[in-house]
């Protein structure tokens, strides 16, 4: 599967559209509360893909393969 990658400023950016740019941390929340799977950037931020969003949305499927190990315990 290929997906565009969603850097961590275009995350920032559709959690809050306008004003102040959000913390790492707030970003992270959100993605957490809204189900949307990341992987951090060894920056302080995170990344994800245009499908892990739309799943999340519940506009796509992510591969079974791709489930994170610690919602399988």
């Amino acid at each position: 599967m290929s997906s565009q990658i969603l850097q961590f400023a275009a995350l920032q950016r559709i959690f809050k559209p306008e004003g102040p740019l959000p913390r790492p941390s707030t970003v992270r929340r959100w993605a957490d509360d809204q189900g949307i799977r990341y992987t951090y950037d060894g920056k302080g931020g995170i990344w994800t893909t245009v499908d892990a969003v739309n799943a999340a949305l519940g506009l796509g499927k992510l591969p079974e393969e791709a489930t994170k190990p610690e919602k399988l315990i």
